[in-house]
């Protein structure tokens, strides 16, 4: 499905519709409405503060596990950064207000939203590639280094991180408590890794090609 909302093209794939039905007629925790509600108003905080800053997205893709925007014109880095933050920031501000509304009533569906306000933001300000927190750790290394070097070492910190939650899931395991969370974590990890040192090395190949007055020099 396609439609244009405020100069933006929206696509939603048929997977993703087949997921969230999934997620809500099969769900019987209770968890998945607002889980999806934080992902949205996550969403929504990077588009706002994109059209506030004059970053206007191009086009929005909702696929499975993965909402990908285009942005029409490049940002600057304090730009991207900003954006970057929007998200986390909105279900920051969720997790305290829920968490005021617990303390001040003791309900308990109230406290479940607050703690998945609080996951949401937790895990995408972990400094790895394709996550929030790894936009913004890009965008201040590449203040200091070149694009590549940057990419390097956003690509030792992944994969660090894969191995640590790897190593700590097995650990837990042979010590009977099976965490799937952290296999799945350190999967993720290791496959988004993958894919962002392929897409990388394409461009350091792009830019060796281009002519020396045409590149950027970083100090």
């Amino acid at each position: 499905m396609r439609f244009k909302l405020f100069g933006t093209e929206f696509y939603i794939s048929f997977l993703f519709s087949v997921v969230i039905t999934a997620m809500l007629a099969f769900d019987r925790t209770g968890y998945a409405l607002p889980l999806i509600f934080a992902v949205v108003m996550h969403e929504g905080g990077h588009l706002l503060v994109m059209w506030i800053l004059d970053c206007s997205p191009k086009r929005v893709r909702l696929v499975p596990a993965a909402v990908e925007i285009t942005t029409a014109f490049g940002c600057s880095r304090k730009k991207e950064i900003a954006v970057a933050l929007a998200g986390p920031a909105v279900n920051l501000v969720l997790f305290f207000t829920l968490w005021f509304n617990f303390l001040a009533y003791k309900n308990d569906p109230v406290l479940v939203c607050a703690l998945i306000n609080l996951l949401i933001f937790a895990f995408n300000m972990l400094p790895v590639t394709g996550l929030d927190g790894g936009t913004v750790l890009f965008s201040l290394l590449t203040c200091r280094k070149t694009p590549e070097k940057a990419a390097l070492t956003m690509r030792i910190i992944n994969l660090s991180l894969a191995a640590l939650a790897l190593f700590a899931a097995v650990y837990l395991c042979f010590h009977g408590k099976v965490n799937i969370s952290l296999f799945i974590t350190a999967l993720y990890l290791i496959v988004i890794s993958i894919i962002k040192i392929v897409g990388l090395s394409m461009m350091c190949y792009k830019n060796q090609k281009t002519s020396p007055k045409d590149k950027k020099e970083y100090k």
